[in-house]
Protein backbone atom coordinates (compact mmCIF):
# COMPACT_ATOMS: atom_id res chain seq x y z
CA UNK A 1 0.00 0.00 0.00
CA UNK A 2 1.27 3.46 -0.78
CA UNK A 3 -0.04 6.88 0.05
CA UNK A 4 -0.17 9.66 -2.51
CA UNK A 5 0.89 13.21 -1.75
CA UNK A 6 -1.44 14.68 0.83
CA UNK A 7 -2.08 18.39 1.25
CA UNK A 8 -3.85 19.69 4.36
CA UNK A 9 -7.60 19.64 3.75
CA UNK A 10 -7.26 17.22 0.84
CA UNK A 11 -9.05 13.86 0.91
CA UNK A 12 -6.80 11.07 2.10
CA UNK A 13 -6.71 8.50 -0.70
CA UNK A 14 -4.52 5.44 -0.41
CA UNK A 15 -3.48 3.57 -3.56
CA UNK A 16 -3.51 -0.18 -3.10
CA UNK A 17 -0.71 -2.27 -4.57
CA UNK A 18 -1.09 -6.04 -4.45
CA UNK A 19 1.69 -8.57 -4.52
CA UNK A 20 2.34 -10.95 -7.38
CA UNK A 21 -0.25 -13.48 -6.15
CA UNK A 22 -3.03 -11.17 -7.41
CA UNK A 23 -1.55 -10.46 -10.84
CA UNK A 24 -3.68 -13.11 -12.58
CA UNK A 25 -6.95 -11.75 -11.19
CA UNK A 26 -9.51 -10.98 -13.90
CA UNK A 27 -10.47 -7.71 -12.22
CA UNK A 28 -7.19 -6.25 -10.89
CA UNK A 29 -4.37 -8.45 -12.22
CA UNK A 30 -1.89 -6.53 -14.34
CA UNK A 31 -0.68 -9.79 -15.96
CA UNK A 32 -4.16 -10.80 -17.12
CA UNK A 33 -4.37 -9.37 -20.65
CA UNK A 34 -8.04 -10.32 -21.03
CA UNK A 35 -9.02 -8.81 -17.67
CA UNK A 36 -9.97 -5.33 -16.49
CA UNK A 37 -6.58 -4.50 -14.89
CA UNK A 38 -8.34 -2.01 -12.62
CA UNK A 39 -6.67 0.08 -9.94
CA UNK A 40 -8.31 0.29 -6.52
CA UNK A 41 -8.01 3.13 -4.03
CA UNK A 42 -9.01 3.39 -0.39
CA UNK A 43 -10.61 6.61 0.82
CA UNK A 44 -9.62 6.89 4.49
CA UNK A 45 -12.15 9.62 5.26
CA UNK A 46 -15.08 7.67 3.85
CA UNK A 47 -13.61 4.37 5.01
CA UNK A 48 -14.30 2.72 1.66
CA UNK A 49 -12.58 1.16 -1.33
CA UNK A 50 -13.29 2.38 -4.84
CA UNK A 51 -12.43 1.93 -8.51
CA UNK A 52 -13.51 3.52 -11.77
CA UNK A 53 -14.59 1.48 -14.79
CA UNK A 54 -15.78 1.93 -18.36
CA UNK A 55 -17.37 -1.20 -19.84
CA UNK A 56 -16.83 -2.15 -23.49
CA UNK A 57 -19.30 -3.33 -26.14
CA UNK A 58 -18.42 -7.02 -25.75
CA UNK A 59 -19.63 -6.75 -22.13
CA UNK A 60 -23.21 -5.90 -23.11
CA UNK A 61 -26.29 -8.01 -22.51
CA UNK A 62 -29.07 -6.09 -24.21
CA UNK A 63 -27.87 -3.64 -26.84
CA UNK A 64 -25.57 -1.01 -25.23
CA UNK A 65 -26.58 -2.19 -21.71
CA UNK A 66 -23.79 -3.76 -19.65
CA UNK A 67 -24.52 -7.36 -18.61
CA UNK A 68 -25.40 -7.59 -14.92
CA UNK A 69 -22.80 -10.28 -14.38
CA UNK A 70 -19.98 -7.79 -15.01
CA UNK A 71 -21.54 -5.27 -12.64
CA UNK A 72 -21.99 -7.98 -9.99
CA UNK A 73 -18.36 -9.06 -10.39
CA UNK A 74 -17.07 -5.54 -9.72
CA UNK A 75 -19.42 -5.00 -6.77
CA UNK A 76 -18.10 -8.24 -5.26
CA UNK A 77 -14.49 -7.31 -5.98
CA UNK A 78 -14.67 -3.85 -4.41
CA UNK A 79 -16.06 -5.42 -1.21
CA UNK A 80 -13.32 -8.06 -1.23
CA UNK A 81 -10.70 -5.31 -1.63
CA UNK A 82 -12.19 -3.49 1.38
CA UNK A 83 -11.62 -6.69 3.38
CA UNK A 84 -8.04 -7.00 2.12
CA UNK A 85 -7.32 -3.39 3.02
CA UNK A 86 -8.09 -4.26 6.64
CA UNK A 87 -5.88 -7.35 6.38
CA UNK A 88 -8.94 -9.62 6.40
CA UNK A 89 -8.50 -12.13 3.56
CA UNK A 90 -12.01 -13.49 3.01
CA UNK A 91 -14.24 -15.25 0.49
CA UNK A 92 -17.77 -14.37 -0.54
CA UNK A 93 -20.38 -16.77 0.85
CA UNK A 94 -23.53 -14.74 0.28
CA UNK A 95 -24.16 -11.99 -2.25
CA UNK A 96 -27.27 -9.92 -2.99
CA UNK A 97 -27.40 -7.29 -5.72
CA UNK A 98 -30.07 -4.78 -6.72
CA UNK A 99 -29.98 -3.30 -10.20
CA UNK A 100 -31.59 0.12 -10.02
CA UNK A 101 -30.82 1.65 -13.44
CA UNK A 102 -28.94 0.33 -16.48
CA UNK A 103 -25.21 0.89 -16.88
CA UNK A 104 -24.38 1.61 -20.50
CA UNK A 105 -21.42 0.63 -22.65
CA UNK A 106 -18.70 3.35 -22.73
CA UNK A 107 -20.14 5.07 -19.64
CA UNK A 108 -17.84 5.81 -16.71
CA UNK A 109 -19.06 4.46 -13.37
CA UNK A 110 -17.52 4.31 -9.91
CA UNK A 111 -17.69 1.23 -7.70
CA UNK A 112 -17.26 1.67 -3.95
CA UNK A 113 -17.42 -0.83 -1.13
CA UNK A 114 -16.95 -0.96 2.60
CA UNK A 115 -17.10 -3.19 5.65
CA UNK A 116 -20.16 -2.58 7.82
CA UNK A 117 -19.69 -5.27 10.48
CA UNK A 118 -17.13 -7.80 11.67
CA UNK A 119 -18.21 -10.66 13.96
CA UNK A 120 -15.69 -13.43 14.38
CA UNK A 121 -15.05 -14.90 10.94
CA UNK A 122 -18.05 -13.11 9.41
CA UNK A 123 -17.54 -9.84 7.58
CA UNK A 124 -20.61 -7.99 6.29
CA UNK A 125 -20.05 -5.56 3.45
CA UNK A 126 -21.92 -3.13 1.21
CA UNK A 127 -21.13 -1.75 -2.23
CA UNK A 128 -22.60 0.49 -4.88
CA UNK A 129 -22.11 1.49 -8.49
CA UNK A 130 -22.77 5.15 -9.28
CA UNK A 131 -22.55 7.24 -12.43
CA UNK A 132 -20.56 10.48 -12.74
CA UNK A 133 -23.59 12.46 -11.54
CA UNK A 134 -23.88 10.38 -8.37
CA UNK A 135 -26.95 8.35 -9.38
CA UNK A 136 -26.92 4.83 -7.96
CA UNK A 137 -27.06 2.25 -10.76
CA UNK A 138 -26.67 -0.86 -8.58
CA UNK A 139 -25.94 -1.76 -4.98
CA UNK A 140 -25.05 -4.93 -3.13
CA UNK A 141 -24.68 -6.55 0.26
CA UNK A 142 -22.45 -9.50 0.94
CA UNK A 143 -21.28 -11.81 3.67
CA UNK A 144 -17.62 -12.82 3.58
CA UNK A 145 -15.93 -15.48 5.71
CA UNK A 146 -12.40 -14.73 6.85
CA UNK A 147 -9.88 -17.33 5.80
Amino acid sequence: MKEGNQDPGEEKIVSIEYNETYQGCYVCGKDNREGFQLDFHYDEERDEMHTVCIFHTFMQGYERVVHGGFISMLLDEVMAKACLHRDLPAVTVQFEVRFRKPVYVDEEVVFSGKIVEIKGRRVRTEARCVDTEGHVRADAKALFFRQ
